[in-house]
């Protein structure tokens, strides 16, 4: 698989254990997989040097099949590759938000989402990025977010 940066594969940011489980296919697009590259290049491997950890990626791109069978809403940012859900190995997530949200990245969301993993987005190509920060809790279907300030 290519790698989209120096840290990210393309495995890395289309890998789901639900499809292979499922049998989809997860493949992305050329237009996605630039949309990837953005992501990996923009914010992942900046969000990596500022926190200083590996970022492992629990969920990058999802097909708009794969998308529907784990309760993802129709419009996210993973279906055309501009976000993933990551965990920072070996720093406290709490932590970890808190420093991704009053960072100067160029993030669209910020979403520390049921204490277990960050969901990092970029905005659409040519949109300036909205830099919300949020929690989520609840689960698919029944989402509740909260605005956090960013500073």
């Amino acid at each position: 698989m290519p790698q989209l940066s120096v840290n990210f594969a393309l495995e890395d940011l289309t890998r789901s254990q639900t499809a292979a489980r499922l049998g989809i296919d997860n493949t992305p697009s050329q237009e996605v997989v630039g949309q990837l590259t953005a992501l990996c290049e923009q914010l992942l491997e900046p969000a990596r040097a500022l926190l200083g950890v590996h970022l492992q990626v629990d969920s990058g791109y999802r097909c708009p099949n794969l998308n529907a069978h784990v309760g993802g809403a129709p419009t996210s940012a993973h279906v055309d590759g501009r976000a993933a859900d990551v965990v920072p190995l070996g720093l406290d997530l709490q932590k970890a938000f808190d420093l991704l949200r009053k960072s100067q990245l160029p993030f669209d969301q910020v979403i520390f989402e049921c204490q277990a993993w960050i969901h990092l987005a970029l905005a659409r190509p040519g949109v300036a990025p909205r830099r919300q920060a949020l929690t989520a809790s609840g689960g698919p279907g029944a989402w509740r977010y909260q605005l956090v300030p960013r500073g």
